[in-house]
């Protein structure tokens, strides 16, 4: 962890004619004499932001959109949502209007164009796009970048401080490795990157202080850094500023990049749902950043409740590293719960399309989460894995389509320890094959509830693997009341 360095500054107390430097680093002191409690109180989302990736051959490319919860729009609440381009770091392009929606709870199909050069042959180039969604339009939240069909290939993420990507190396598969660092903010952001593989940590060299100018996109190829080796874990971290960060990895045997989706930070505790059966090897991705050697324990969540895979066995790794552990048949689509001694991450890949598609750790959902780009059709089917590890839990979900605004919705129960798999299909009245969002909604009283889209192709041919991320329409606002502590250095 990198040291906080705080800027020094004189906090001045005037009490009964003394001056007084007050520290204070513990928990908040109760009201005193006279004070009222104030309990925290919920307020409504009014401000979101998101950052898509640049479509990875520089075309057009398409943005499945939806915010705001149905009973929302019937406040009278109004909002606006908008897609600015953010074109790649020291790149001359034509400037592209930003694109508007404002409608809120339903799903549009937002065309991004593609971004050409003001040079003399006006090639095109790599471009992200920003969202930033206020009023009504910013709660409940999703977009997620999509194929031309609307099927959603990755979220488009929040940006952060320190996030990480569990995946194979170039001896794993993945012939390159693309890094896309999006600033939607008005002040630069400088971003180091650290690596850490099969073969202990990797010197980034390079690597430090990427500068990210506001509003434009930087692209680094970590491939290099992969030579030789079967798995990567990247860190991506910022010293100054925040970044939306995104990875994506090509096979050696072609086919359409595979995206990494980020996993949770590290924890003793995971959960990665959404892992469907296929016909080859699934494995599973571990990496263990401290300098503490890792125990982990790994328990699955099916249908049938829960297994050890691995029956007694532990996943016994030295600190600082990274590993490949192939999965056994899991009996259906399933969860994995690792806990460990320390704190690690993973991710899963199943085999698929190119590399395949990555299953990513998530924290449980709170209140709802929204996968945008579902479709069905033509040999494609999806369904909503719901895990339940710690608890009974009852779930609705509504599927609502592009077009027509038709929808459909079921109540469903997951036993406690057990995964289920629902179909999501598409809304009774709307065009055949067109997109439609699915909305997750946990219902009072249940338990923890992880979540995944799961895309197929046939007989379990694996096309996507999308985490639900909960998408919030109001935030808890903790209670604020007169103090006189100060911290003083």
């Amino acid at each position: 962890m990198r040291p906080v360095h705080v800027v020094p500054a004189g906090v001045v107390l005037l009490a009964h004619g003394a001056v007084v430097g007050v520290a204070q680093l513990t928990a908040p002191a109760p009201p005193g004499p006279g004070q009222a409690t104030v309990a925290p109180r919920q307020v409504g989302v009014t401000s979101a932001v998101r950052a898509c990736p640049p479509v990875r051959d520089g075309g057009a490319g398409q943005v499945a959109f939806i915010a705001a919860a149905p009973a929302a729009t019937r406040s009278g609440a109004s909002g606006q949502a908008e897609l600015t381009p953010l074109p790649l770091a020291g790149t001359a392009v034509q400037v592209l209007n930003p694109i508007t929606t404002a409608q809120p709870g339903a799903l549009s199909m937002l065309t991004t164009p593609a971004a050409h050069g003001t040079g003399h042959k006006a090639a095109t180039v790599l471009q992200g796009w920003s969202v930033t969604a206020s009023g009504t339009m910013a709660q409940a939240m999703e977009a997620e970048e999509a194929t031309s069909a609307g099927l959603a290939s990755v979220r488009c993420g929040e940006p952060g401080s320190d996030m990480w990507f569990v995946g194979p190396g170039r001896q794993g598969g993945a012939a390159q490795i693309q890094l896309d660092l999006m600033n939607i903010d008005v002040l630069p952001a400088s971003v180091d990157v650290s690596v850490i593989t099969d073969a202990g940590l990797v010197q980034a060299g390079g690597e430090a202080g990427i500068t990210v100018p506001p509003h434009q996109t930087v692209t680094e190829s970590l491939s290099p850094l992969a030579g030789g080796l079967s798995v990567v874990a990247i860190e991506v971290r910022t010293s100054i500023g925040r970044v939306a960060a995104d990875v994506s990895e090509s096979s050696s045997h072609g086919g359409t990049a595979s995206w990494l989706p980020s996993t949770a930070p590290p924890s003793t505790q995971l959960v990665i749902p959404g892992v469907p059966p296929s016909s080859r090897t699934a494995g599973l991705y571990i990496v263990v950043p401290g300098s503490a050697n890792a125990r982990i324990s790994v328990l699955a969540l099916s249908a049938q409740g829960r297994y050890r895979p691995f029956g007694t066995q532990t996943v016994d790794l030295p600190g600082a590293s990274a590993a490949y552990v192939p999965l056994p048949p899991l009996g259906g689509t399933a969860a994995l719960e690792l806990t460990a001694n320390v704190p690690v991450t993973a991710e899963v890949l199943v085999p698929g399309s190119g590399l395949g598609a990555f299953a990513a750790a998530t924290a449980p959902i709170s209140q709802q989460a929204v996968v945008a780009g579902n479709t069905t059709g033509s040999g494609l089917s999806a369904a909503i894995a719901l895990s339940a590890p710690a608890g009974q839990v009852r779930v609705r979900l509504t599927e609502l389509a592009a077009t027509s605004g038709a929808s459909t919705s079921q109540v469903v129960t997951v036993p406690a320890g057990h995964t289920l798999a629902v179909p999501a299909t598409l809304p009774s009245g709307a065009r055949p094959g067109s997109a439609f969002a699915v909305v997750i909604t946990p219902l009072a009283g249940s338990g923890p509830l992880y979540a995944a889209r799961v895309e197929t192709q046939g007989q379990n041919a694996v096309v996507s693997i999308l985490p639900a991320i909960s998408a919030l329409t109001a935030i808890t606002l903790p209670p604020v009341r007169d103090s006189y502590d100060a911290i003083s250095p």
